[in-house]
């Protein structure tokens, strides 16, 4: 069984407070895997460090095989996993086909593959007629569908996504949650 990702005791105080306490965590390759719970519960907190934007107060973490307490193997890590991020931040001054090849100029992708990769990614989420409008004017759906897209872009072995489904009507929901099927599909071999 191969693991995407493994923790042990992982823990972060902020202060006195806990907000994740000794969370031992095996998630295999190729699933789906959620965690649930009431705000203040320490979702995003764990999401931010398995992702490296927070060190943990103590516990290990292995991404992708990987032990990601080596500043070095971490960077390296992280080329190899997309983000969706709770709070969205895009350029409101770009339009989602600039955008996406702002993100795919930043993981040092050739041009060819980022006018291929956008050009797919903005299709599949339904955003190829909107592709010359500015990210300012988007709906909050079509921000959450541009950042999906832009965390696609390089094609990552480990996508997080935090509060994927916020303030998403039905139909952008759908789009979402067919994307992230086909996604997994295509990175699991079938067996014969």
């Amino acid at each position: 069984m191969i693991l995407a990702i493994e923790t042990s005791g992982l823990t972060r105080c902020f202060g006195d407070l806990r907000a994740v306490d000794g969370l031992d965590l095996r998630v295999e390759a190729g699933k789906f895997y959620g965690f649930l719970g009431p705000n203040g519960a320490g979702k995003s907190t764990t999401i931010k460090m398995l992702t490296g934007l927070l060190a943990p107060t103590s516990g290990t973490m292995r991404i992708l095989g990987e032990q990601v307490d080596d500043p070095d193997k971490a960077r390296l890590i992280k080329r190899r996993v997309g983000v969706v991020p709770e709070e969205l931040a895009l350029f409101d001054n770009l339009t989602g086909r600039e955008y996406l090849t702002f993100i795919g100029r930043m993981h040092k992708l050739p041009g060819a593959t980022v006018d291929e990769r956008s050009r797919e990614l903005l299709a599949m989420m339904d955003l190829d007629d909107q592709e010359k409008k500015l990210t300012l004017e988007y709906s909050h759906g079509m921000k959450k569908k541009l950042t999906l897209a832009a965390a696609l872009i390089p094609n990552p072995d480990l996508l997080f996504l935090d509060e994927p489904f916020e303030g998403v009507d039905a139909v952008a929901s759908r789009v979402l949650r067919d994307t992230l099927k086909r996604c997994v599909q295509r990175a699991v071999p079938r067996s014969s």
